[in-house]
C-alpha cells in the first residue's frame, strides 16, 4: 500500500508540475477549433525528441522534431520533415487511422500550422487539449509550452506573450503511448492501448480575470425538505474580489454576489 502511495502521489505530482490548472466550462467561451489534418512524424527511437546521451535535447536544438522544419539557410541542416503527405485525423486516435498503427506503441510527433486573430490587450489565451494519449510534450513555435500525463484528462498551458503570431503559427505534440508498470495501462493491461490527440484541441481566449470553475447545485438534503437551498462557489483565476452575476431563468431568479 505503501509503495502504490508513493506511486499515485509521484504521478499527480509530476502532472501538477508540468500542466497548469484546468479551465473548464470550454464550450460556452471564445475559442478558435485546431481539429482537422495533422501532419505527422513517426519516431519509434525518438530521434527528434533524445540526443546521443539519451537527454532531451535542448530548446533551442534545430535538430529537435518540434523546432521548424523549414532550413533557414543553405547550411542550416535539417533531417526532419512534415508534410501533407502523412497526415492524421484530430481528434481520433492514430490505431484506425492506418493499418501500419493498428499494434503501434511510441512515439508520435503531430503538427498543425495555422494563423489566427491575435488577441486583445485585455485578454490570455491557453492551450486546451480534451484529451491525448498518454504523454503529450507541448510546444508552440519552437517553445515548449509543457508535458502532460494521462490519456483521459483535459489538460492546458497558458500561452506567454507574444509567442502567438497572427501568421505561420506550428503547433507540435510528441504523443507517447508506450506501457509502464507505473502507468496506466500497465504493462500486462487486458485492453486495447491506442494512441492519438483523441479529443478536441482549442484556442481559448478569456479575460485577464475570469472565472476558472464553478459549481451550483441543490444542497445536501434539499431535495426532500419543503424548502430547497441552492449552494455552489465561483474559482477565479486570481486573488481578487470581483461582482459575479449566477442567473436561474427556470425560478426567474438573478442574483449578483462578490
Amino acid at each position: 500500500m505503501q509503495k502504490l502511495f508513493f506511486l499515485v502521489f509521484a504521478s499527480l505530482l509530476s502532472i501538477t508540475t508540468f500542466s497548469q490548472e484546468l479551465i473548464t466550462d470550454i464550450a460556452s467561451r471564445k475559442t478558435v477549433s485546431l481539429n482537422g489534418k495533422w501532419q505527422y512524424i513517426v519516431d519509434p527511437y525518438e530521434t527528434g525528441f533524445r540526443n546521443y546521451r539519451w537527454d532531451e535535447r535542448a530548446e533551442s536544438d534545430n535538430g529537435a522534431y518540434w523546432s521548424s522544419d523549414v532550413p533557414e539557410n543553405k547550411t542550416d541542416r535539417k533531417e526532419h520533415g512534415y508534410n501533407d503527405k502523412y497526415t492524421l485525423d484530430v481528434p481520433g486516435d492514430w490505431n484506425s487511422q492506418d493499418q501500419k498503427f493498428l499494434y503501434y506503441e511510441g512515439t508520435v510527433w503531430y503538427k498543425k500550422s495555422f494563423d489566427v486573430n491575435l488577441p486583445a490587450a485585455n485578454e490570455k489565451v491557453f492551450l486546451y487539449f480534451g484529451a491525448v494519449n498518454y504523454r503529450a510534450d507541448v510546444y508552440l513555435n519552437g517553445k515548449k509550452l509543457g508535458m502532460h500525463l494521462g490519456g483521459f484528462t483535459p489538460f492546458n498551458f497558458e500561452i506567454p506573450t507574444g509567442l502567438l503570431k497572427s501568421k505561420d503559427n506550428y503547433l507540435v505534440v510528441k504523443v507517447d503511448n508506450k506501457r509502464f508498470k507505473d502507468e496506466i495501462p500497465t504493462l500486462n493491461t487486458d485492453w486495447w492501448n491506442y494512441g492519438g490527440i483523441t479529443r478536441d484541441v482549442n484556442l481559448v481566449f478569456v479575460p485577464q480575470t475570469f472565472i476558472r470553475d464553478y459549481s451550483l447545485q441543490l444542497s445536501k438534503g434539499s431535495a426532500i425538505a419543503k424548502e430547497k437551498n441552492v449552494e455552489g462557489w465561483v474559482k477565479l483565476n486570481a486573488t481578487t474580489s470581483e461582482p459575479v452575476t449566477i442567473e436561474l431563468p427556470e425560478l426567474k431568479l438573478k442574483k449578483t454576489f462578490t
